[in-house]
């Protein structure tokens, strides 16, 4: 080949290597961009779930603050002095984190599934002994769904210091299988704190809260709840689910567990919740739902959903 034609090939050849090494070089940025994002969003405190474990098989109704009493639920249509009953949950959860940004790269949204697994306790007592008389534990498997939003706040060129959470929505939890659903909430305190609805499209996960901008509850305030239920095959018992609030974090530390009334029948749950006097920066609460068939029936297996909210006390 002469040396004009090689004249000729060469800068075409660099050019092409220059374009391509820099085509690399933004893909790989944009890669460690994101898996930056992923980190700040799993290291956030919006995401926690700690609350709902109750560490085993619990009375219907308790609580770990001494200010609050703990009630069985003498006016249920089943008799639950009889029986205990409580998630069991395994270790931390296992999380994926979709982030999606913008054309600029200012802005993002982070999808969060988080699965976790457990055991369902159910033990039924022998008043005569007072002892157990039978006990199941069911394995489950609950998927959690939230998300995040995420800007660009800074131009430092430290992306960890650069990128903030500005706002993240509350979070649904189902079981594997799971038929049951919530389909709206209210919290009321002489008026209306939250209030929320949901469709098969999960619309709730598009509702955000402000990063420093949610619910605060005061200490010890007496809050009314309302929730509506949806339960394509309902328990032959009526009402043909248990509905219940949770707050707090842990099974030892300020955990407390709370039931919702049906008296006419119609899925719409109905009841009070007294928070806590502590006060805090973050806590979370729980609207759970739980079939009846996974209480009663030792073969069907724990067909439960939740609605999850943060709230902080005041004073």
């Amino acid at each position: 080949m002469s040396k004009r034609i090689w004249l000729f090939i060469i800068p075409f050849l660099t050019t092409g290597i220059f374009l391509a090494s820099c085509d690399n070089t933004t893909s790989s940025d944009e890669d460690e961009l994101i898996s930056i994002l992923k980190e700040i969003v799993e290291a956030d405190s919006t995401i926690m779930l700690d609350g709902l474990d109750d560490d085993g098989a619990q009375d219907m109704e308790y609580s770990d603050d001494p200010g609050l009493a703990k009630a069985l639920a003498d006016t249920f249509p089943v008799d639950f002095k009889l029986v205990r009953f409580g998630r069991k949950l395994n270790l931390k959860p296992i999380r994926e984190v979709n982030i999606e940004m913008n054309d600029e790269e200012t802005e993002a949204l982070a999808e969060i599934t988080s699965t976790r697994t457990g055991y369902f306790v159910v033990v039924l007592k022998d008043t005569v002994n007072h002892t157990i008389a039978d006990s199941v534990w069911k394995p489950f498997t609950e998927i959690a769904k939230q998300k995040l939003k995420l800007e660009k706040k800074y131009d430092t060129g430290n992306p960890r210091r650069d990128w903030k959470v500005t706002a993240f929505s509350p979070i649904i939890g189902k079981t594997v299988g799971n038929t049951i659903e919530i389909t709206g909430l209210s919290l009321k305190k002489d008026t209306v704190v939250v209030n929320f609805t949901n469709d098969e499209t999960d619309s709730l996960l598009d509702h955000f809260f402000g990063r420093y901008d949610y619910p605060a509850l005061k200490a010890n305030g007496l809050y009314q709840v309302e929730m509506s239920v949806s339960n394509p095959d309902p328990f032959f018992q009526e009402p043909s689910e248990l509905a219940m609030v949770h707050y707090g974090i842990r099974k030892g530390f300020l955990k407390c567990r709370r039931l919702l009334h049906d008296p006419e029948n119609d899925d719409s749950f109905t009841g009070e919740i007294h928070l806590h006097g502590h006060r805090s920066h973050m806590c979370r609460v729980f609207f759970d739902v739980i079939d009846l068939a996974s209480i009663f029936d030792t073969d069907a297996p724990l067909n439960s959903t939740y609605w999850a909210f943060p709230y902080r006390v005041k004073r």
